[in-house]
């Protein structure tokens, strides 16, 4: 019996790593694990996102901290791995000659209620048609690696501590300690099952029945699969928005309603590069991705949580910034570890700078998110209408500033046309919105300054020689965020300048298969850019509006290939070898999933309904 995409188990790893893509997320409402096809669990933080990791050799091989489980004998060994129905809880399948021998099931528990923190990883080891010897290894990482623990053999496991920090492990596989690590090997008997479970902060480690890990199995599936059944969505792509959306749900933490970018840091854009980026915070201009994408699918509850949550952060905070921590634990200081980082790809990073930057779309932004949960049928009260005068009063001024980009440069501030566009489309959409809802406003100002700021671009932001907007005024290169100026509304997509501008980033900027870089100047980082994947399900949107839809669908779905073996994305793909890069998976590639599907299934239902219109009509 042949298993549909198994993996040889020898030829998972490459230098003492794992692929990106040859991962699963698990995921709670607090925080996120990746397993690795192989059996070993090589990222976790606990018990937040924004944690220390307990497990962390996904960023260094030899110092890095992990939980593994595998056939001692991998001889001959493929690999699967897939999802339970609808839920985030992970299967990884070992086979032999055709057939399962050894079957894991990963899971963090996870409740309605985001006030219970289960900080715990529970790993069920499960033969199958025969008698299986199994290894386990654990090794847990205190403080980045930074403290060396201590590690005590308690009656039912062990705990590595350092002060008050505990990690430990309770098994039901025998275990000892080996230097700096422990491990154990045991010959489970065929239709057995073994429990292993990883707890953080705990003081005293329990019987294994304690920790009930049947009954957290039953209710973590019920969770995932409850909130599956209550989208509204029911087109085209319905399994991979299904998927998009539980990793987008397993993204968010509960406690303040926040969501991460990704729940890594530093996995690398350029294999040995230095772009290496922690985006384990928010970032204000996916708040209205987010609000879009699960607004289109039924999810207009999380989508309102979100927006009022983010809006709660800017109030604490005082102002608009780029990036938040998801609660006040964390810093968001960058700091440089002593890890070799994923295939020696340095300096690994903590915190995240971009923080201190200005970025003026990230004020757009926020204004346009409130505007897109108008749209959905979304609640604005007259608390974020206040917002949205007081912002466009600052953005007035504003608008007219040199900043970093989207794209976050960390050189010299410039005039980045796509800033100027965002901040146009936040005036338009406030007009829009305010008088939709019936609410007064200083409109003949806000209309003033659009049309200031849409001239400002048209006179400054458009390059003849290249017949296509720049990147910067003065600029002779383009920006594949430009095509988002059709989608904001800026001009018709049949407007010559979006044609031109469109045409320009196909041949400047689209590399292979559909797969575009950012931008074409030097940003004073080592390593190459590669595809940004989030530039191709704009570029599939952009084709929707130019009624190109039987194209934009052949490459939807080349894109969508583009996912791993569960259907995860991280950010960004190598043009050479077409593997997965960046922090993963990660969030604003699966919001353009969900985001182009619904858009494609509307755009053929119109085309349906159009033919049989006019069918009616003859």
């Amino acid at each position: 019996m042949a298993f549909q995409g198994a993996r040889k188990f020898k030829d998972l790893g490459r230098d003492g790593y794992l692929r990106i893509s040859s991962h699963g997320m698990i995921a709670s409402n607090r925080t996120a694990a990746l397993v690795g096809l192989n059996g070993t669990i090589d990222w976790a933080c606990l018990p937040n996102f924004d944690s220390p990791p307990v497990f962390d050799s996904i960023l260094d091989k030899n110092r890095g901290g992990y939980f593994s489980i595998h056939p001692h004998d991998t001889d001959n060994l493929e690999v699967i791995q897939s999802y339970k129905e609808l839920t985030n809880v992970l299967l990884t399948e070992f086979i032999r000659d055709g057939r399962i021998i050894l079957r894991l099931t990963d899971f963090i528990p996870t409740s309605d209620y985001s006030t219970i923190s289960f900080p715990e990883i529970h790993r069920l080891v499960e033969t199958m048609s025969d008698d299986v010897e199994v290894d386990v290894g654990f090794r847990a990482t205190i403080d980045y690696g930074r403290r060396k623990p201590i590690i005590e053999q308690r009656k039912n496991g062990f705990i590595f501590r350092y002060r008050n920090t505990k990690v430990g492990i309770v098994s039901e596989i025998p275990l000892a300690r080996d230097s700096d690590h422990v491990s154990g090997s045991q010959k489970i008997p065929r239709r057995t099952s073994r429990w292993i479970v990883a707890l953080y902060g705990m003081s005293h480690l329990d019987s294994i029945s304690d920790y009930k890990s049947y009954q957290r199995l039953e209710d973590t599936i019920d969770y995932w699969q409850k909130w599956s059944n209550s989208t509204t969505y029911r087109g085209l792509y319905n399994n991979d928005v299904n998927r998009s959306a539980l990793t987008l749900k397993g993204l968010f933490f509960e406690p303040t309603g926040l969501m991460v970018a990704a729940p890594t840091t530093s996995l690398p854009e350029c294999i040995g590069g230095e772009r290496n980026w922690d985006y384990r915070f928010a970032w204000i201009r996916d708040t209205a991705y987010v609000i879009e994408s699960l607004s289109l699918i039924g999810y207009t509850r999380e989508a309102t949580k979100f927006l009022y949550d983010m809006m709660e952060k800017i109030e604490h905070d005082g102002r608009i910034r780029t990036i938040y921590q998801i609660n006040q634990d964390a810093s968001l200081e960058e700091m440089e570890l002593d890890y070799e980082g994923y295939m020696g790809s340095r300096p690994v990073r903590i915190g995240n700078k971009a923080a201190d930057q200005l970025q003026i779309d990230q004020m757009g932004s926020i204004i346009n998110a409130i505007c897109a949960l108008s749209d959905a049928g979304g609640v604005i009260n007259s608390y974020l209408w206040n917002f949205v005068g007081d912002t466009l009063e600052k953005l007035s001024h504003l608008w007219r500033s040199p900043d970093s980009s989207i794209w976050e440069f960390r050189n010299e501030p410039r005039h980045y046309v796509y800033s100027k566009v965002v901040s146009w489309a936040a005036f338009n959409n406030a007009i829009e919105m305010g008088k939709f809802q019936g609410l007064s406003g200083p409109y003949r100002r806000w209309r003033a300054v659009a049309d200031e700021i849409k001239e400002d671009i048209l006179a400054n932001g458009f390059n003849e020689d290249i017949n296509s907007f720049s990147q910067y005024y003065g600029s002779t290169e383009t920006d594949a965020s430009l095509l988002r100026m059709p989608l904001l509304g800026f001009l018709p997509p049949d407007d010559p300048r979006i044609i031109g501008t469109v045409s320009r980033i196909e041949h400047d900027l689209r590399v292979t298969d559909h797969l575009f870089r950012r931008y074409r100047l030097d940003d004073g980082l080592r390593g190459e850019d590669n595809a940004f994947l989030l530039l191709s399900f704009w570029y599939v949107d952009v084709l929707i509006q130019m009624g190109r839809i039987d194209e934009a669908k052949l490459i939807f779905e080349s894109i969508l290939d583009r996912g791993n073996h569960v259907g995860l994305f991280s950010e960004e793909i190598d043009f050479r070898t077409g593997d997965q890069l960046g922090n993963f998976p990660q969030a604003i590639t699966h919001l353009g999933v969900i985001s182009v599907a619904v858009h494609l299934n509307n755009a053929f239902k119109e085309r349906q309904n159009s033919i049989k219109r006019r069918q009616y009509q003859k």
